[in-house]
């Protein structure tokens, strides 16, 4: 069995490990500390995070997707494929434009830089152009991420609906050593997530849903594909939940308050990301001389019972399956009779025309010759 992790498709875990590499450039810019930067960067994320939940409550996924993700600033950066002095200036030239479309008003704004400027013991003029810059960084790399996933508005509203979840976990150590099942222990080396930036971007919580044990769990909720892979699961593992499919399921680890539904474009974002985190984009290096490729992900494993009862079909089949002669190909049949009557009508034209030529008498011309004898 293969476990994928349930973080790879949550937006705050990804975008707290796909920054990691981007402190040194913030604090070097900010004229600030590596601790600070850290502190303005994590928390940052979380800003951001609620504010763009905020912004899909009010505005609707089709406006995130429009107004946000393809903005010109977001595809102006998007061209740079490594991180870098340059890539960081980019991000502070068109912050501003970026940040104010973000946050619903300039008072929530403000808000936001005063908070990160209490944390990292900064003045609010400090965290303003990191947060904007910040915020650009972020929308890339989600819209980078949508963008490989060929993620649609109705896909974006519900990977965005998904998000609570995450944010309910409790990141400590308490819980990871009560948590023995969880398979990705990074998950528990970030900050909990503070929810009075949800108070400050007005972004409304929905209720938390009760969790679900392993056994209680339905077991579409824990079963989201298949895969070829081999297994790199142990056997005992709790997570094996059906042995007779000879280990081929890929499953969500199992981690508290998570409980994804099999989706096929959840799926493909959680592999994608895997793959993206994996890159690791954002590290301290000059302009690559080729971009990166897309990420490819197979998935004709999820449809691997439609494939075998297409096999069952073919193979049961027993008349012979031999090429029909181009002859009797009827697009052949209807370009020889529409070709054949044009030649038809033309003939006939040719001879219509040809015998009004002849039965029409052509005029005698009387040539008078004066008698130069006479007289």
């Amino acid at each position: 069995m293969t476990a994928l992790v349930p973080t790879r498709v949550s937006l705050y875990d990804f975008l707290v490990k796909d920054t990691l590499p981007i402190d040194a450039i913030f604090a070097d810019l900010g004229t600030i500390s590596l601790p600070q930067a850290r502190i303005i960067i994590e928390q940052g994320i979380q800003a951001v995070i609620s504010a763009l939940l905020a912004y899909n409550q009010l505005q609707g996924a089709d406006a995130v997707l429009k107004k946000l993700l393809n903005r010109s600033q977001i595809k102006e950066l998007r061209k740079y494929n490594a991180f870098n002095f340059r890539t960081m200036q980019s991000a502070l030239q068109h912050g501003q434009n970026v940040s104010e479309a973000l946050f619903s008003s300039s008072d929530i704004q403000r808000a936001v830089c005063h908070k990160l400027a209490e944390q990292a013991q900064l003045k609010p003029g400090q965290s303003r152009p990191l947060l904007s810059a910040l915020s650009v960084l972020c929308l890339r790399e989600i819209a980078i991420l949508a963008d490989f996933a060929h993620l649609d508005a109705a896909d974006l509203d519900q990977w965005f609906k998904q998000q609570p979840q995450f944010l309910w976990l409790k990141r400590d150590q308490a819980a990871l050593a009560s948590a023995q099942h969880i398979c990705d222990t990074y998950a528990y080396q970030i900050p909990d997530f503070d929810p009075d930036w949800h108070s400050i971007t007005g972004y409304k919580l929905p209720a938390a849903t009760p969790t679900l044990s392993l056994d209680q769990m339905p077991h579409y909720a824990k079963v989201i594909g298949r895969t070829t892979q081999p297994s790199t699961v142990p056997s005992n593992e709790p997570l094996i939940v059906d042995t007779a499919n000879k280990s081929d399921i890929l499953t969500f680890c199992a981690m508290d308050n998570i409980a994804l539904p099999y989706q096929r474009w959840m799926l493909q974002l959680a592999k994608i990301s895997e793959i993206y985190l994996s890159r690791n984009r954002l590290k301290i290096a000059p302009e690559p001389i080729q971009p990166p490729s897309r990420p490819f992900v197979n998935f004709i494993f999820m449809d691997k019972e439609k494939e075998e009862k297409a096999f069952a079909s073919a193979s049961n089949s027993t008349e012979p399956t031999s090429s029909t002669a181009f002859w009797k190909n009827p697009v052949i049949i209807l370009l020889v009779i529409v070709i054949g009557g044009l030649g038809l009508m033309a003939v006939g034209k040719y001879q219509y025309k040809k015998s009004k030529m002849m039965q029409t008498p052509s005029p005698s011309t009387q040539i008078q010759v004066r008698d130069t004898t006479a007289d």
